[in-house]
C-alpha cells in the first residue's frame, strides 16, 4: 500500500486525560512520519495542561461549546481528521470538514451483541470517510488501545512503520517522597472502607515519615470525610483538588505511587513510575488491564480490588 502524505492533521481526543496519554504515542509517530506537517489535537479542558508540555504537538483546540468547537476546526482546513474518542454526546463531530475523515466506533464492553453497532456504522458513513468498529464485548478481540489506533493508521495507509514507541515525560525533579496515596473516589466501594484506607496509611506510615496524598477534581463526601480523617491523624503531605503542574511534579517527587484505575496511572506510566495500580474486580478488570493498561509501562504492578485486609495485605507486600 502506497503511504498517504497530508499536511495538516487533527486528532480529536477529547475524553479523559488517561486516553489522551494512551494517544500521545501515536501523536508522536504520526509527528515522526510526517515531520513537516502541522499536527494539531482537540482535546478536553483537563487535558490542556499536558498537552503544553508535548513538543510534538503543534497545536491544540478545547472542545468546550459545540458551535465555536465546529468553527475553530473547521477554519483550520484540514487535510485529515482521526477521532479517536466515542462520539457519544459529541455532536460537533458529525458536522466537521477535512480531505479524510476517520473515526473509530466503540461497541460496549458489557453487552454481547454487536447488531445495533452495525446501524451506528451505516449511518456514520455519511459523516466519515472511514468507520472502525472498536470491538470490545469478547477478551479475544481486544487489543491495547494504542495498538488499536496503529493499526487504523496502517490500513488507512497513512503510517505504515512499526509500532509506536513509549513515550516519556522528563520533569527532573529530586525525589522527596516514599510513597503517593492517590485518594480517587475508586478506592472505596463494598468491600473496602474507609477504616480499611486507613489502616493501610497506618501500615505504611510504620515504613516511612515520607508520605505524601493527591486527591481526584471532584471529591465524593465519603472521600471527604477521609480526607480530614486523615488530616486529623497524620501529619503528612496533602494535595486536595490540585493544579496540575503541583500534581504531577508530586508524582514525580515520589519513589512508588499506589493509585486505583485512573488517571493518576497513566501519569505513572508516563512519568516512568514505580506504582501499583487498583483495578475494581466487579467492572471486568480482564478486559480493561489489556486494553487500556498504561502503555509499555514495566514498573507498574496491576492487581484487582478485594476485600480490606486482604487487599492492604497484597499492596504491602510489593512495597
Amino acid at each position: 500500500m502506497k503511504k498517504k502524505y497530508f499536511s495538516n492533521i487533527a486528532v480529536i481526543r477529547d475524553d479523559r486525560l488517561g486516553d489522551t496519554i494512551l494517544t500521545l504515542p501515536i501523536v508522536k509517530k504520526l509527528k515522526d512520519d510526517f515531520p513537516k506537517s502541522k499536527l494539531t489535537m482537540v482535546i478536553s479542558s483537563i487535558s490542556k495542561n499536558l498537552i503544553q508540555m508535548i513538543d510534538f504537538v503543534d497545536d491544540f483546540i478545547i472542545a468546550d461549546n459545540t458551535i465555536k468547537t465546529i468553527n475553530k476546526i473547521n477554519s483550520r482546513n484540514f487535510d485529515l481528521i482521526l477521532n479517536f474518542s466515542p462520539l457519544k454526546g459529541k455532536t460537533y463531530k458529525f458536522f466537521l470538514r477535512a480531505k479524510w475523515k476517520v473515526n473509530i466506533v466503540y461497541s460496549s464492553r458489557y453487552k454481547k451483541k454487536l447488531d445495533w453497532y452495525k446501524y451506528k456504522l451505516f449511518f456514520f458513513n455519511f459523516f466519515f470517510d472511514s468507520n472502525y468498529l472498536n470491538k470490545r464485548n469478547n477478551s479475544k478481540h481486544l487489543t491495547h488501545h494504542t495498538i488499536y489506533m496503529n493499526k487504523i493508521l496502517n490500513l488507512e495507509g497513512i503510517s505504515l512503520s512499526g509500532q509506536p514507541k513509549k513515550i516519556f515525560l522528563n520533569l527532573g525533579n529530586k525525589l522527596r517522597f516514599d510513597y503517593l496515596i492517590h485518594l480517587s473516589n475508586r478506592w472505596i466501594n463494598s468491600e473496602y472502607f474507609d477504616s480499611d484506607l486507613i489502616s493501610l496509611i497506618e501500615k505504611m506510615s510504620e515504613k516511612s515519615n515520607k508520605i505524601s496524598f493527591s486527591t481526584d477534581l471532584i471529591i465524593s463526601n465519603e472521600m471527604k470525610k477521609l480526607i480530614n480523617r486523615i488530616k486529623t491523624n497524620f501529619n503528612f503531605n496533602l494535595l486536595v483538588k490540585p493544579k496540575f503542574t503541583s500534581w504531577i511534579n508530586l508524582i514525580d517527587q515520589s519513589e512508588f505511587i499506589i493509585t486505583p484505575e485512573c488517571g493518576c496511572a497513566h501519569m505513572c506510566g508516563i512519568l516512568n513510575k514505580r506504582a501499583i495500580v487498583i483495578y475494581d474486580k466487579n467492572n471486568k478488570p480482564n478486559f480493561i488491564k489489556k486494553e487500556y493498561q498504561p502503555y509499555l509501562a514495566k514498573k507498574i504492578i496491576q492487581i484487582n480490588s478485594g476485600v480490606g485486609k486482604k487487599l492492604n495485605r497484597e499492596i504491602l507486600s510489593y512495597i
